[in-house]
């Protein structure tokens, strides 16, 4: 705005200037010497000043080209997700959802968080893999140096650790429920259907380490059309899911 509103005054002044040598040279006012001598100001003004607006329509070009550019990968997905806006969401939201194979980290380093969230009033659901089950084989298959018995009997460890009595009263709920194949994603959710809904989306991996997997956020606000879709995922995943253990 500044740069449009300069150039504009250089060009009034160059015309201007123009405009009055030219004024000038047919009032016979000023001599041939000052008047060749304004001409070429005024030239080189206007050269100036053209030079200038091509630079910046130059700026102009390279900007659109990258706004409309293909953005980087790298500056969408990330490694990992972030454990602190992970604490952040459990101690602060009404509802939050927890979808994985095992979900062996989440329910180990966020437990005691989950626990006194539910006692405060918290509504968590948990979404994993049958312990014991055809699809607990195939996710063993598919993880890094874990058989499919190692990982059902940390998860059931896991699980019954999670919803172990709680002393006092309980205004919230924890519900575990189960499926019967492997998911292809982490689904870290909170408050899913209110407006400032979030849903941190982590994509399964082949036999790659936990820090390396795809991570990527979407929320109600700013991406609507991919939120739904996810949310709508979940919502039917765990429509179909058998109940496995509550919390009261």
């Amino acid at each position: 705005m500044v740069r449009t509103v300069i150039h504009s005054l250089d060009l009034y002044v160059t015309l201007i200037a123009a405009v009055t040598f030219g004024i000038l040279g047919l009032m016979g006012k000023a001599s041939q010497e000052v008047i060749t001598s304004g001409i070429l100001t005024v030239l080189a003004l206007v050269g100036f000043s053209l030079l200038r607006m091509r630079m910046q329509g130059e700026r102009i070009n390279k900007s659109l080209t990258e706004i409309s550019a293909r953005p980087s990968a790298d500056s969408f997905f990330s490694k990992v997700d972030d454990r602190d806006e992970i604490r952040e969401m459990i101690s602060s939201s009404r509802e939050v959802w927890l979808h994985g194979w095992t979900l062996g980290i989440h329910l180990i380093s966020y437990a005691e968080e989950i626990r006194r969230a539910v006692a405060r009033g918290l509504h968590v659901k948990i979404l994993i893999i049958e312990p014991n089950s055809p699809a607990m084989s195939i996710a063993a298959s598919e993880a890094e140096n874990h058989s499919a018995g190692e990982l059902s009997s940390n998860l059931e460890a896991n699980l019954r650790r999670l919803v172990a009595p709680i002393a006092g009263s309980v205004a919230g709920r924890l519900e575990i429920r189960t499926l019967s194949h492997v998911p292809h994603n982490t689904v870290i959710a909170s408050d899913p259907s209110a407006e400032n809904g979030k849903i941190v989306m982590r994509i399964a991996t082949f036999r790659a380490d936990h820090w390396q997997r795809p991570t990527f956020t979407v929320t109600r606000q700013n991406d609507p059309g991919w939120y739904e879709f996810f949310k709508d995922q979940f919502d039917k995943k765990w429509g179909s899911a058998d109940p496995y253990a509550s919390l009261p």
